[in-house]
């Protein structure tokens, strides 16, 4: 007998009555398109193509209008990629079937990944100035510079000029 919570069942297990590890990946899916949008997984109150967030999100990716949907405490002019990476990353939790959705190990690395993207950018953006003397005055730019002194690209690290310490 199929159990579960309306709104983040599995459409395979509520079909079939049989659990699997992608069952879960589903449930996970769902859980983070109610984060990103502010919304319930099931709500009547919405049209009838849209009473399931599930297909509400998808939808709205597929035409282009998920800032519609996103809510407003979430997205922000500076995180809209990352945004727009989580919302892939729960519809592809969402797929219907089983084995199209990636495993949650892959999920949790590529959340992670975006995790760790925001938190450097957010980093170096805000620590910016105080922080330039670190890096020494003779790398490579983004902006172009051929200077490679004070720059392992092998590493794609600025060295520190070890006469510019104590």
């Amino acid at each position: 007998m199929v159990q579960g919570t309306l709104g983040y069942l599995d459409p395979e297990y509520y079909t079939t009555g049989l659990l699997n590890e992608k069952s879960d990946v589903y449930s996970f899916g769902v859980v983070l398109m109610e984060l990103l949008s502010g919304q319930k997984a099931l709500c009547f109150e919405r049209p009838q193509a849209s009473k399931h967030l599930v297909s509400y999100f998808v939808s709205a990716t597929e035409e282009n209008r998920l800032h519609e949907i996103i809510d407003d405490q979430v997205l922000n002019e500076d995180n809209q990629k990352e945004i727009q990476e989580a919302a892939r990353i729960a519809v592809e939790c969402t797929r219907l079937m089983g084995k199209e959705r990636p495993r949650m190990k892959e999920v949790a690395v590529e959340l992670e990944t975006l995790s760790v993207k925001t938190t450097k950018h957010n980093w170096s953006d805000q620590y910016r100035e105080e922080n330039s003397h670190l890096l020494g005055s003779n790398i490579v730019s983004s902006q172009g510079d051929t200077n490679s002194r004070g720059y392992d690209s092998v590493k794609n690290v600025a060295l520190l000029d070890i006469e510019a310490g104590r």
